[in-house]
């Protein structure tokens, strides 16, 4: 018998485990589980291997449907495309994504690394005063066009530095959080870039601040009738249950495959008027992962729009 309460206890666990991933909740705990959802999935494969040798079938059966649930979250969740779209005759946007709060150290490094990814555009976060006038003076003739924002609190900006001329320029703050907007032209169409950063949730007291913060971009990107792309270092694993809102209500696509060993928090979103064609972690011999970089096309059904 007691055995009996044991399986029935270990089977409603693995489920509920699964269900809290998939979904959406408040409770903080579930929330910051929902993070690592991959790992919950092989987890669960495992536990099925080990039962199939226990010979405790109803248990193998429950991990194994845990796992493949997962699974289908997961293609769903992420760019499940076996292959990327090929890319064509069409302009290519090639956008990155850097954080260099702990790069100070290496800073020339990161610049040559900057250089190196060659990229139309370039998002930087939490940009130290002194660092932001080096980034301007460093990456002057590769990027002439730029705008750096600091926050109040702690001088930290957001910047986006630029090959072409903007459209446009706006800043949106979440209290005293920046959130950089530039309008620039891709294959003769006005696009919207959206740059942010998002403190991590530290503890319970963070998420309300976290959720008004995504609330905000969201609002913000839903009133644009243009292509979008956002971007930037959001303080949470791709299949986080704010991440997982923040796709569904702003109507993004993920740039990133599964990540199965790394756990990064930054990442870049579109519009369904993008394909993505490249992705790729930006790497020196510092660290495996200095940032990120995407390459995008505006697609067929957005030149039909436009015609």
């Amino acid at each position: 018998m007691a055995n009996n309460f044991l399986r029935i206890g270990l089977g409603i666990l693995i489920l509920c485990s699964a269900l809290s991933c998939i979904l959406p909740t408040d409770i903080s705990l579930l929330r910051i589980g929902a993070n690592y959802t991959v790992h919950l999935m092989f987890a669960n494969l495992g536990l099925g291997l080990l039962f199939l040798a226990l010979n405790e079938k109803r248990l193998l059966f429950t991990s194994f449907f845990a796992c493949a649930a997962l699974c289908l979250y997961l293609k769903s969740s992420s760019n499940n495309v076996l292959k990327l779209p090929t890319k064509t005759v069409a302009e290519v946007l090639n956008i990155a994504q850097l954080n260099i709060a702990s790069t100070h150290e290496h800073i020339y490094e990161t610049i040559e690394s900057i250089k190196t990814a060659n990229v139309d555009i370039l998002s930087v976060q939490e940009i130290a005063p002194d660092m932001a006038m080096l980034l301007k003076t460093e990456l002057n003739e590769l990027y002439p066009h730029k705008i750096i924002v600091h926050r109040n609190e702690d001088f930290l900006g957001v910047g986006i530095f630029s090959k072409q001329a903007f459209i446009d320029v706006d800043t949106f703050y979440v209290g005293d959080i920046p959130n950089l907007s530039i309008d620039m032209k891709c294959a003769d169409e006005k696009i919207t870039i959206v740059s942010s950063y998002v403190y991590p949730e530290l503890s319970t007291a963070d998420a309300p601040k976290i959720l008004s913060h995504f609330k905000e971009i969201e609002t913000y990107i839903q009133e644009k009738s243009c292509p979008v792309i956002t971007v930037g270092d959001y303080n949470q694993l791709q299949f986080s249950n704010y991440l997982k809102e923040f796709k569904k209500v702003g109507l993004l696509n993920d740039s990133r495959r599964f990540q199965f060993f790394d756990n990064p928090t930054d990442h870049i979103f579109f519009s369904s008027h993008f394909d993505c064609v490249e992705f790729q972690t930006i790497s020196n011999r510092y660290t495996n992962h200095l940032g990120i970089r995407g390459s995008y096309q505006l697609n067929n059904a957005t030149a039909n729009v436009q015609e």
